[in-house]
C-alpha cells in the first residue's frame, strides 16, 4: 500500500482513417440538421434520431484502425513491463469489439472482460484472477460494472470513450488510484480521435 501515488495523464490523439472522412462528415451534417429541427419541435422521434446519429459517429471512431492500433500498442507496452491495465468504455458493444481485437493479437496475453451477465461469484472470481495471476494483462470493463471494483493490481487505465459527466470520469480514475493500491506510479490514457465526437465528449466531461 502506498500513501502517495504519482499519476501521469496522457492524451493520445489519432486521426480518423481518410476513407471514412466523407461518411463522417455526412453524419455530422445530418446531426446538425436534426439538431436544428429538434430545437423547434423536441419530439421523442427527433431525440431518438439525434442519439442514433451520435451512435453512428461514435462507432466510426471506436472501430477506427488508428485508435485500435494505438490501444494495442499501449497494451503491448504494459505487457512487456509485466504490468496490468484496465480499459474502460461506456458500451458493452465496444468492450466486446476490444476483447476480440486484443485476444487475437499474438503479442498480448491474459485478456479479461467483465460483462453484466456474470454472477457475483463469477465476477469476484474473475477480479481475483486478474489481480493475482502473473499472466493477466488487461481487463475490459464498462461504466455499468465500474463502481466498487477493486482492480488496484492495475497501474494503467485507458479511457477508450467518454461518459457524460465529470463525476463519472473521476469514478473511472479511482479504479487505479485508490489508497489500497501498492503501486507508486500509475498512468491514465485518454484516447481521442482528432476533431471527432470522442474528442468533443472528452472535453465535455472534463468540465466539473
Amino acid at each position: 500500500m502506498t500513501d502517495i501515488m504519482n499519476i501521469s495523464e496522457k492524451q493520445i490523439v489519432v486521426s480518423l482513417e481518410p476513407e471514412y472522412e466523407t461518411e463522417y462528415l455526412k453524419l455530422l451534417n445530418d446531426y446538425f440538421t436534426a439538431s436544428e429541427r429538434n430545437s423547434r419541435a423536441s419530439s421523442i422521434h427527433e431525440k431518438k434520431q439525434l442519439m442514433a446519429i451520435k451512435e453512428q459517429m461514435a462507432i466510426m471512431c471506436n472501430q477506427n484502425a488508428q485508435k485500435l492500433n494505438m490501444l494495442k500498442s499501449i497494451i503491448r507496452d504494459v505487457s512487456d513491463k509485466r504490468e496490468k491495465a484496465v480499459v474502460i468504455s461506456k458500451s458493452t458493444i465496444v468492450t466486446a469489439l476490444l476483447f476480440e481485437e486484443l485476444s487475437t493479437d499474438e503479442d498480448i496475453k491474459g485478456v479479461f472482460i467483465i460483462t453484466t451477465q456474470l454472477s457475483i461469484h463469477e465476477l469476484n472470481a474473475l477480479i481475483d484472477r486478474f489481480n493475482k495471476s502473473p499472466d493477466s494483462t488487461v481487463l475490459l470493463i464498462t461504466d455499468s460494472v465500474n463502481a466498487g471494483l477493486d482492480v488496484t493490481a492495475a497501474n494503467h487505465l485507458v479511457h477508450y470513450d467518454y461518459p457524460a459527466r465529470y463525476s463519472d470520469i473521476l469514478q473511472r480514475n479511482k479504479r487505479i488510484s485508490r489508497q489500497t493500491s501498492y503501486h507508486e506510479e500509475a498512468t491514465i490514457y485518454y484516447l481521442l480521435t482528432s476533431g471527432k465526437i470522442d474528442e468533443f465528449e472528452y472535453l465535455e466531461c472534463q468540465n466539473p
